[in-house]
């Protein structure tokens, strides 16, 4: 049994690879397609790392208490000359000082080493106000990227959908082609006999003619869109050439009746939120700022050498050396603070038009909202007739067919011309792609109000 088990094992795990090599090599979803393309839009990437670089600024704000470290040294090596000039002349009237034309020349040697330590105690709450200024700016990005995500669905979604709309017009095509050969037998019989003229069987052909010039305009507009597909997926033509999706309405369409969950309404309350913000970090400009230092530093002059450049009187030459001068450790450590008082009214203005932006956001919204209000209005009305037309147009249709099938029973007797026969498969065809365009239109209307809603997902339009 175990041996068994274990041969069971080995297999699926050798055909594991085949098996997921199967699934990627079949023909792609509008899931997959979905996914890859959100995967591979650059736009969207670029948003991504725009919220990245936000959530970075958020860190540089927090780590503004943390220490400031800072070593550093520097090596000189001083030299220079004095020279001096003094008339001779007697302190009173009895010592006599002879004139004295000298100087003397000096070198050293100067090490310097210093470690500083500083650290923010209190910046009046503006680091406080900036930081959530930023959670804001960042969840008005992460409902901004929510709208691009929809916007790439929504493109998505219309080109699988052209691909299904082609897919079946080219089933259309292909049956009346099959009528047409049919009925072409039966007109080439009807010519032979003498029962039809000449003109009228020509009219078959051009019929027939006419059809094959749209099957090819079908070809063309299919190649375009798979290479659209391969562009914006990233996915292989031959896999994209495989897919073969029906067109069918959006029914039961669930979509909360509100624009409370529209992406754009939610990023403009958090811009008008992250203004607020902005506001307060504004207002603390008055407010003092307190900051603790400490420092550890070395000095040392060493290899200090003056000497004369004359002999003097009395002392004659002068000559020192010496050999350091230290000073270790030079220890120091304090608080201390800054407070504008008066900063010539910058941060009053600066205040104002912090207002002044909050007001503008508040505007913004304000107009936004009526307009998506509206626009709520219209996809809910154009989604409405749509199916109103989708109705009609299926009734049509069907009329068409059952005409059809009439006109094609009647040719074969005799009883109407192969011009009534083409026209019934003209009024047919066009009845037919008629019903096909309106359930393309009801499928573009559902995501349009689904999008208006907020509610636009790859599972809301399987």
């Amino acid at each position: 049994m175990k041996a068994f088990l274990k041969h069971i094992f080995v297999l699926f795990i050798g055909s594991s690879p085949l098996i997921l090599h199967a699934q990627q090599s079949g023909p792609p979803g509008l899931t997959e397609l979905i996914d890859s393309a959100l995967n591979k839009d650059h736009m969207l990437a670029n948003k991504r790392l725009d919220i990245e670089f936000s959530k970075i600024d958020r860190k540089k704000l927090s780590e503004v208490y943390l220490p400031n470290a800072e070593v550093s040294g520097k090596y000189a090596f001083l030299a220079n000359g004095v020279n001096l000039g003094l008339p001779g002349t007697s302190l009173f009237d009895l010592i006599s000082i002879p004139e004295i034309n000298s100087g003397f020349t000096s070198s050293a040697n100067l090490f310097k080493a210093d470690l500083s330590l500083s650290s923010v105690l209190y910046a009046g709450g503006k680091v406080s106000a900036l930081k959530s200024a930023v959670d804001a700016k960042t969840k008005a990005q992460t409902a901004l990227l929510e709208k691009d995500r929809q916007q790439i669905i929504t493109e998505i979604s219309k080109a699988y959908d052209q691909l299904a709309l082609l897919r079946q017009v080219k089933l259309l095509l292909d049956k009346s082609r099959e009528r047409y050969d049919v009925n072409k037998k039966t007109a080439d019989k009807a010519l032979n006999y003498g029962l039809i003229t000449k003109y009228e069987h020509q009219k078959v052909e051009v019929a027939q003619a006419t059809l094959a010039s749209k099957i090819q305009e079908y070809e063309g507009k299919r190649n375009l869109l798979l290479h659209q597909l391969e562009m914006l997926t990233g996915i292989s033509l031959e896999r994209l050439g495989e897919i073969e999706n029906d067109l069918s309405p959006i029914q039961n369409l669930s979509s909360q009746n509100t624009i409370e969950n529209r992406p754009e309404f939610s990023a403009l309350s958090a811009a008008i939120e992250a203004q607020g913000f902005k506001l307060k970090a504004a207002q603390t400009w008055w407010k003092p700022k307190v900051q603790a230092a400490a420092s550890l530093g070395y000095l040392n002059l060493f290899d200090v050498d003056m000497k004369g450049k004359h002999d003097l009187p009395v002392i004659g030459r002068f000559s020192s050396h010496t050999n350091k001068i230290e000073v270790a450790p030079n220890f120091t450590v304090g608080v201390g603070f800054k407070w504008d008082i008066f900063d010539g009214n910058k941060g009053k203005r600066e205040v104002q038009q912090a207002r002044i932006e909050v007001k503008k956001a508040e505007n913004e919204k304000a107009e936004a909202e009526e307009k998506l209000k509206l626009n709520l209005i219209k996809t809910q009305t154009d989604y409405n007739n749509s199916n109103s037309e989708l109705l009609l147009k299926q009734k049509q249709m069907k009329m068409a067919e059952n005409a059809l099938t009439q006109a094609g029973k009647e040719f074969k007797t005799g009883l109407i011309k192969a011009a009534d026969l083409i026209g019934a498969e003209s009024d047919y065809q066009g009845a037919a792609l008629d019903y096909l365009q309106a359930v393309f239109n009801q499928r573009r209307n559902a995501i349009e109000l689904l999008k208006a809603t907020g509610s636009l997902n790859r599972n809301t339009i399987q």
